[in-house]
């Protein structure tokens, strides 16, 4: 049912990771997408980044850490999409798909 938000069908698709992705990023990109919008200054809250230890002193300060803060996700020095996608806006977007199937 559509108003409880059920699934009620899916496809899935096969998509391939790139390893090399995770030890080096060339100039001008960036790592997996997630990773820049979790950590976007307005994504999650201070309560969600504490728990998974995403704020100053490992979870337990109160400033928050961005992708400047992380060296897999800062070695390119490129912080922004090239589209000019906002990784507010697709976090947000990732968020209500993932409540919608009844992650948490």
């Amino acid at each position: 049912n559509c108003s409880r938000g059920t699934l009620l069908g899916a496809s899935i698709d096969f998509y391939l990771l790139e390893k090399v992705r995770l030890v080096s990023v060339n100039p001008g990109e960036r790592n997996y997408h997630v990773f820049y919008e979790i950590t976007c200054p307005r994504g999650m809250s201070i309560k969600e980044k504490k728990r998974y230890k995403l704020t100053s002193n490992f979870g337990r300060g109160e400033l928050p850490l961005t992708a400047k803060d992380f060296n897999m996700t800062s070695m390119s020095g490129t912080f922004d999409r090239r589209d000019g996608v906002v990784d507010m806006d697709t976090y947000q977007e990732l968020r209500m798909a993932m409540d919608s199937v009844g992650f948490a």
